[in-house]
């Protein structure tokens, strides 16, 4: 385990670079401040091969005299400068760990980061987020105050169709024959594929195995007392190693059903009838009479309507509007008059003023 001397600055007169075990400047003579920074510089061999000074890094961390606040050696029971004893004093230097790349390598950087807490960067975000807010909630305020005026029927219109469906005898084919079917033809064909090992063949692959742990220098530790020493961390060693297995072998084998062609009625399609208009006159598109006499060959499946109108707002802008045949038979009629809401502050056309039985649509 390698042992390094540090270095520490002097706040009293800036001489840089004092040996981390010296308590004393070697300039001015003022004492190692009690909350030093050790530091490790970059190019500087500082390692320790003297048994002594190794000894002395071994002993521990300094402990500053409560009297006098010398730095005093850990094996040192009374203070060197006042005589106070080592009991009378709790404090310490602290010991600290530092990964390569954290090892403090000068005092200033560390100094000034204890000293004072950088500044965070003044961010204007939360004010513009603030200020959009106050735009967006205004505006939507705003949109919200309506003004009431007055819309005309301009135009009608109507839409009915009739689905009629008709019985109709088609050709299919499945793997069941459904009831009701006539049967046309039968034969094998492959509904899946199964798929089955039908043998192994060896291989080989190369795989990582873990072939024991080692040590190694991870970082440094700060005795306090003006030395470091290497920390060590523990990782697994892998090797590579070659090893046979079998592979499996696989193979399609297909899987044959009887498929089944018939013949079968079913409900397709037959045709829709029509009717529309732009007048309040409605009514159904004319069936065939077939399909009312021949019930089995033919059915309607659904009755569909629709029933619009269209109004002008207060800026000629046309909107339409769907309704039910009820409302819009009583109700509807062109040239009258409605109660709709335009935005008083912005002038968009809002709507009807009670659309509780209609629903504006896109035409």
């Amino acid at each position: 385990m390698g042992i390094y001397v540090g270095r520490w600055d002097c706040d009293y007169c800036g001489n840089v670079g004092n040996l981390g075990p010296h308590v004393h400047c070697s300039a001015c003579g003022s004492s190692r401040p009690e909350d030093v920074v050790f530091y490790m510089p970059r190019g500087v061999d500082s390692k320790v091969t003297d048994e002594d000074q190794i000894a002395e890094a071994k002993e521990g961390a300094n402990w500053v005299c409560a009297f006098c606040n010398n730095s005093n050696r850990n094996s040192y029971k009374a203070c060197v400068s006042c005589g106070a004893m080592q009991d009378d004093s709790e404090k310490s230097l602290e010991v600290r760990e530092f990964t390569e790349s954290a090892v403090p390598r000068s005092s200033q950087p560390t100094q000034k980061l204890a000293a004072e807490k950088p500044k965070p960067r003044k961010s204007y975000l939360p004010r513009v987020l603030v200020f959009i807010a106050i735009i967006a909630f205004g505006y939507i305020g705003l949109s919200q105050i309506s003004s009431t005026i007055d819309v005309k029927i301009t135009q009608l219109e109507w839409e009915r169709s009739i689905e009629v469906e008709s019985y109709e005898q088609v050709t299919e084919s499945d793997w069941k024959l459904p009831q009701g079917g006539k049967l046309i033809s039968q034969k094998k064909e492959i509904h899946h594929y199964d798929r089955k090992i039908t043998g192994y063949e060896t291989r080989t692959r190369t795989v990582r195995e873990a072939a024991g742990t080692e040590e190694y220098v991870c970082g440094k530790r700060d005795l306090g007392n003006g030395y470091f020493e290497d920390k060590y961390c523990t990782r697994t060693i892998y090797r590579d190693k070659t090893e046979e297995y079998e592979e499996p072998i696989y193979q399609k084998f297909p899987v044959y059903k009887t498929k089944y062609t018939y013949q079968i009625y079913r409900w397709k399609p037959f045709k829709d009838y029509k009717s529309s208009g732009q007048t309040k006159k409605v009514s159904w598109a004319d069936v065939p009479a077939f399909v009312d006499n021949d019930a089995q060959k033919y059915r309607i499946k659904a009755e569909k309507e629709a029933y619009f109108f269209e109004i002008e707002d207060h800026k000629g802008r046309q909107h339409w509007y769907e309704t039910n045949y009820d409302y819009w038979k009583n109700n509807i009629f062109v040239g009258k008059v409605l109660k709709a809401e335009k935005s008083t502050f912005f002038g968009y056309f809002k709507g009807l003023k009670d659309e509780s039985k209609v629903g504006m649509v896109e035409r």
